[in-house]
């Protein structure tokens, strides 16, 4: 069916204003067509003021709702600055071994009087997040003992307690640990955890038990492909030092009884709907409006996320998207042509006048590097992927990079000095990233 016959066809069904209509999908199913062509006609009917869209809620009949609006809610002086400070503590702009910036380069950084920044500072002082030296430079405060030294990281690993089986950010983050333990002057002793057995193993393959380093003060926990983390935190019962945990995992599989446990602090890079916003908004600012997001791994709660991360930014995104697997491990005993052909299958219905693809990792960039590089794919517009991977750079690939340096300076600032944070409390600790450009 044509564009225009889609139109007729749904002018004619009689829907009342605000019926919802049904997904772009379930159309082409039922008229045997395109979801490309079904998604143009929608378009075509949102031009004629026929139809309106609800970003994540779908497609309703009628004139664009006009929602009247909310009376602004004035933010007091103080509480905006508490804010503000809490981006840039999550993006990493503060260093937590260093002093903040003086009053005054915060007063001009964040456009207020120096009699409210003082204030603000001396708040957070007040309740043991700041500590002062002199009359205006404040620091984030450090309260460990002396006499402990050293940390343990504990990274997968294979039966042999070999890091064979790292990935490269995992690798990357473990360098990181070492280098903010250095400017501390802590040791860093490194278990590698065989989740099959349960074991965790020393450099030479012996097996030895968390609690029997008597001279750890505190704990960073990898659960980068850690299928069964609620396992390795039984491990980690038997200890009362704080403890950091990389949770690579959906945001609603923290255990329950360990989220308000002021000893642990879960640390969140790229799991959520933050990276799709991020680079929603890396978009609108470069004028993209419509984008298509292609994604092989749509069964994955972290491709979803990152979907719907996008839509909030206020694009309007067209779904290239496959559910039937979860992530590139689904992908190990199909060929690379296999792949290829899955990727295929979903470009082909993309729109013509979309301004961006946003891919969902730098793996799907690869192998439609490779289709173009064939001939098999004409050149796409704008691309951008998450993950920046080192063949990112090779084949000069936009990509979201995700804030490893921060993820490291938290958590060893979290055993350093427990319960100092600019997050709230009971804040999830999302740490944002950016777009690199290459």
């Amino acid at each position: 069916m044509t564009v225009e016959e889609i139109c007729k066809w749904l002018e004619s069904s009689n829907y009342r204003e605000g019926d919802r209509l049904p997904s772009v999908r379930s159309v082409s199913e039922q008229l045997s067509t395109s979801t490309c062509t079904v998604f143009r006609a929608y378009r075509k009917l949102i031009d004629k003021k026929k139809v309106y869209g609800e970003q994540g809620n779908g497609y309703f009949w009628g004139a664009v709702k006009v929602a009247l609006p909310e009376p602004p809610v004035r933010e007091q002086v103080v509480e905006r600055l508490e804010r503000l400070l809490q981006e840039d503590w999550k993006s990493g702009r503060f260093a937590t071994d260093a002093p903040l910036p003086t009053i005054k380069e915060l007063c001009s950084q964040y456009e207020t009087s120096v009699g409210s920044m003082r204030r603000t500072l001396e708040k957070l002082q007040a309740v043991g997040i700041l500590s002062r030296r002199g009359r205006g430079r404040f620091f984030f405060r450090t309260a460990h003992a002396p006499k402990a030294k050293e940390i343990l990281l504990v990274m997968r690993a294979n039966p042999t307690g070999d890091f064979y089986c790292l990935g490269e950010r995992e690798l990357e983050f473990m360098q990181k640990v070492y280098a903010e333990a250095e400017k501390r002057k802590l040791r860093v002793h490194v278990l590698g955890y065989h989740e099959d057995s349960g074991k965790f193993l020393d450099s030479a393959g012996k097996a030895v038990a968390p609690e029997s380093f008597r001279d750890a003060f505190g704990a960073i926990l990898s659960t980068m492909l850690v299928f069964k983390p609620g396992r390795l935190f039984m491990h980690f019962a038997r200890t009362r030092f704080p403890i950091s945990v990389w949770w690579e995992h959906p945001l609603s599989e923290i255990p329950r009884a360990l989220k308000k446990e002021p000893r642990y602090a879960f640390f969140n890079l790229a799991f959520g709907e933050f990276p799709g916003r991020a680079v929603g908004r890396f978009l609108r600012e470069r004028g993209c409006s419509n984008v298509a997001y292609i994604s092989p791994y749509h069964l994955s709660s972290w491709s979803i996320d990152r979907l719907n991360g996008l839509k909030k930014s206020g694009l309007n995104v067209f779904e290239a998207v496959d559910a039937e697997h979860a992530s590139p491990y689904d992908f190990r005993d199909k060929t690379q042509e296999e792949f290829e052909q899955i990727l295929a299958r979903l470009i082909a219905d993309i729109p013509h006048d979309v301004d961006a693809w946003v891919l969902v990792n730098d793996e799907v960039g690869n192998a439609l590097h490779r289709m173009f590089m064939r001939g098999e794919l004409a050149r796409p517009p704008y691309v951008v992927s998450f993950d920046n991977t080192v063949d990112s750079y090779r084949i000069r690939l936009d990509s979201f990079r995700f804030n490893l340096d921060t993820l490291a300076e938290q958590s060893v600032f979290h055993i350093v000095s427990p319960g100092v944070t600019l997050y709230k409390k009971d804040d999830f600790r999302e740490l944002s990233g950016r777009v690199v450009e290459k």
